[in-house]
């Protein structure tokens, strides 16, 4: 695995009298999903302290959370389900235990996500919707947090520079959209200034001063 730099940049959204509290909710997250965290981690090869922070940043903790299409643990959106299955399977990092998991809640609706040709493809076993996850199928952390570690498995591999972990990007692909482009060569510093005040506030919540990656 390559380097995580902390902080990875030099601002923050969380101020010292903030990590006593924040502490106290990671510390609820792992007595309430630890085992399902470190299983899934071992599975998709995404780091607990990674998941944890995401699902920290994203839900608090909260299995019911929702916030319009987001749903869950790690607010994942139900369309966007399937294209990471998609998106895994068909660059053949889909594992059999992976498979197995997914199987276990989709039952035959994963035949459906593996038949597809591209991402969104409406097909009769989709009903011609283009996906097959629901929200109540999202409302299972462990199925929310699979879903969500392999979403971050791909952002990972695909955010590598000089063996440093780009936690900017991946935060903001994992908040924007898969399909968020960073022009070539762009610094960390290109990044946060093109970003919104939304998604500024995602990094530094992440990987700046204060971060919950770094107390995770």
């Amino acid at each position: 695995m390559a380097n995580i730099h902390l902080p990875f940049i030099n601002k923050a959204f969380y101020q010292a009298k903030d990590i006593g509290n924040n502490s106290k909710v990671l510390a609820q997250i792992k007595a309430d999903y630890g085992g399902l965290i470190a299983t899934i981690s071992a599975m998709t090869k995404v780091p607990e302290k990674l998941i944890y922070a995401m699902v920290f940043i994203e839900s608090q903790g909260k299995a019911n959370a929702v916030s319009g299409r987001a749903i869950g643990l790690m607010q994942i959106d139900y369309s966007s389900a399937g294209d990471i299955i998609f998106f895994e399977f068909k660059q053949k990092r889909l594992g059999e235990t992976e498979k197995a998991l997914l199987r276990k809640y989709l039952g035959t609706r994963l035949d459906c996500i593996l038949a597809m040709q591209y991402m969104g493809q409406k097909l009769k076993c989709n009903n011609s919707l283009g996906y097959v996850f629901t929200k109540a199928d999202l409302l299972k952390p462990e199925l929310n947090l699979l879903v969500g570690a392999i979403y971050l498995g791909i952002l990972l591999d695909e955010h590598v520079e000089n063996n440093t972990i780009r936690l900017d990007k991946i935060v903001l692909r994992y908040n924007k959209g898969f399909f968020t482009k960073f022009p070539k060569g762009a610094t960390k510093e290109m990044v946060y200034n093109a970003a919104n005040s939304i998604s500024q506030n995602y990094i530094k919540k992440l990987a700046g001063i204060n971060s919950v990656l770094a107390i995770s």
